[in-house]
């Protein structure tokens, strides 16, 4: 196996490659991070992305977006969250819910940058007056919970439902979207007074060969005029080896980028992704 390093006249190591000014980048295209900018609507991100904006314009109570590992379930919900417009949108954002039930309601007061009070009638109270505000100035309320899988308990859960119970006769003052991995789906199913809350269901998984082929152009799209950087060879190789999951598409377009920088190629061919895949 080859070790992509490279020294310096002098025998000393650089480390300090920027593969960004050698293939004429303005930013890395394929750090997984959830970065809006990169979002890249698929035909089942697409899909999952209408389905859950439609329950959001309508006020429905609860909304389930789940996914496997890695198909970008957090980036689906980040471009959500940044189509919310500020004026007609109060958002609050939960990103690691694995908390005791007590402490998952003190969060969401928390991003609604509500303050504290000792009692939990109290906090209720605080956030249904936010929720009325908000109602009366034609503002929607939505309450989006990331990894939901993780909450600790029945009881974290029965909470989450709990704040669907804040109504008009006609609308729910508050949407809640939980976001987590395929076992959502069956802790959710678990308990029936959520599961019947749920009124918009979508799920995210690997990418097809056509739409990795579609992600890759894209996100490189998103970075620099050149779309030809990839061969095809290559982008068949990168699906085969990454089985479709964006996370794994994006380690290995990242580091075929680094190591063809190093090489001084002008394209990154299957050779390549071959070599940086026995890596990964």
């Amino acid at each position: 196996m080859e070790s992509y390093t490279t020294s310096d006249d002098d025998g000393t190591m650089n480390s300090e490659i920027d593969y960004t000014m050698y293939w004429g980048l303005q930013t890395p295209p394929f750090d997984n991070v959830p970065d809006p900018r990169f979002y890249v609507p698929c035909s089942q991100h697409d899909t999952a992305h209408k389905w859950l904006s439609y329950g959001i314009q309508t006020r429905k109570g609860m909304l389930l977006l789940t996914g496997d590992i890695g198909c970008g379930k957090t980036l689906l919900s980040r471009r959500l969250i940044v189509g919310l417009l500020p004026d007609q949108y109060d958002v609050a954002l939960v990103a690691n819910p694995a908390l005791s039930p007590s402490e998952l309601l003190d969060e969401v007061l928390s991003q609604f940058g509500l303050d504290l009070v000792q009692s939990k009638a109290g906090r209720l109270q605080i956030l249904n007056e936010r929720l009325q505000s908000n109602a009366q100035r034609g503002i929607n309320s939505v309450l989006v919970v990331d990894e939901a899988q993780a909450i600790e308990s029945i009881k974290g859960f029965e909470e989450l439902r709990l704040l669907t119970n804040f109504q008009l006769n006609d609308r729910f003052l508050l949407t809640v979207v939980l976001i987590g991995q395929p076992e959502l789906r069956h802790r959710v199913a678990e308990i029936p007074q959520l599961n019947q809350r749920i009124a918009v269901r979508a799920h995210l998984g690997p990418f097809t060969a056509e739409e990795t082929t579609s992600y890759i152009t894209a996100r490189m799209g998103a970075a620099t005029h050149r779309t030809d950087v990839f061969t095809k060879e290559a982008v068949a190789v990168i699906y085969e080896l990454s089985k479709g999951i964006g996370r794994l598409v994006n380690a290995l377009c990242d580091q075929c980028l680094f190591a063809g920088a190093i090489e001084k190629v002008s394209q990154i061919d299957d050779r390549i992704v071959q070599r940086v895949g026995q890596c990964i």
